[in-house]
């Protein structure tokens, strides 16, 4: 009956795993300057998306995943089922409130935060184990710091690039024609750079593959099982981008009709350049939606546009709020299953 109940749970496990790479695929919104270009129709820019996301889950995920599913817990200390379980219960959960609430929140920050309460309380009452030794500490401060510097290095890599392209050649444009000329280069070099974003988009998306190298790590599954459920990750992922995301891309390319191409190009380079740094690396699994919105920040700045620091101000609440919150849950959901279950 336990050796049913064990494998009933690593299956929900991995079912959760497919869900949460179809989430990816579903709010992945690199591909949206691409939509409102035109260049290409919706449904081929929704593909290039799709199998941008998918190839670098497949050929790149391996450092990330595994920082999430073993790197940054202490030595001797592996994820049962029931705490893998208690972190995608707290993760989902965070989700959906947030998303009812209107708030924007990192998918990224909301796992390793989870894994943090559930690994606090496993550590207090299993007995034998130091809270303070819990964690390889080294790596989870280079994850946590990496959220923050990521997207300033993000903006700074946006503002360099941006002015050496203004400087060397945007502004050498002269007559309308030209302009419309150059614009219509820089879209077709935009098909290049969202597939080459979206490939480091996949592969720094840690929060169903470091679910699936734990339960690799703690035996559940094989390493050919591992690799089996990367492919079905990819598959679900360019699945959720191409079924769902295409409600959320055709929004955002609606409201960056005005938006340049060549805008569309530096911001794309930019954030693969922070994606590949941190993916390649350092391992570290980062939040794209705040590099993103850190580059175009700074994409404003280079053109003397306003920037909206209130409303950046209440997100960047909403991100340090996040990791907290998603520790408390995870660690009494963890606590609650423990106490009725007895397998804390």
């Amino acid at each position: 009956m336990e050796l049913e109940l064990t494998w009933i749970i690593v299956a929900l496990l991995i079912i959760l795993a497919l869900g949460l790479s179809f989430s990816i695929g579903a709010n992945d919104e690199t591909p949206a300057p691409l939509a409102a270009v035109g260049i290409i129709k919706f449904s081929s820019v929704l593909m290039l998306g799709g199998f941008g996301l998918g190839f670098g889950i497949i050929f790149f995920s391996r450092g990330v995943a595994s920082m999430v599913g073993e790197g940054i817990l202490g030595p001797g200390i592996t994820y049962s089922i029931w705490m893998l379980l208690s972190v995608l219960i707290s993760t989902i959960i965070w989700l959906i409130v947030g998303s009812f609430m209107g708030i924007p929140l990192s998918s990224t920050h909301s796992l390793v935060g989870s894994i943090f309460g559930v690994v606090i309380v496993f550590s207090l009452f299993s007995g034998g184990i130091d809270p303070l030794t819990a964690f390889n500490n080294e790596n989870m401060l280079r994850v946590v710091f990496s959220w923050f510097w990521s997207p300033l290095l993000g903006l700074l890599i946006t503002l360099i690039i941006y002015k050496i392209l203004e400087r060397s050649y945007l502004s050498r444009l002269k007559g309308l024609n030209q302009i419309e000329k150059s614009e219509r280069m820089f879209s077709i070099t935009l098909i290049i750079a969202v597939f080459f974003a979206n490939i480091w988009v996949g592969a720094n998306s840690a929060e169903a593959l470091g679910i699936l190298y734990a339960l690799y790590v703690n035996e559940s599954l094989t390493i050919e099982g591992y690799y089996f459920y990367v492919v079905l990750c990819a598959i679900s992922a360019f699945f959720g981008l191409y079924i769902a995301g295409r409600y959320v891309l055709r929004n955002l390319a609606g409201q960056l009709t005005e938006a340049r191409p060549s805008d569309g190009v530096v911001i794309q380079i930019s954030s693969s350049i922070i994606l590949m740094i941190c993916t390649i690396i350092y391992n570290v699994p980062i939040s794209h939606s705040h590099l993103i919105v850190f580059c175009i920040i700074a994409m404003n700045i280079a053109q003397k546009k306003d920037v909206d620091y209130r409303g950046l101000g209440r997100m960047a609440i909403y991100w340090i709020l996040t990791f907290p919150i998603a520790a408390i849950g995870a660690g009494i959901v963890y606590w609650i299953l423990g106490a009725s279950l007895g397998v804390m």
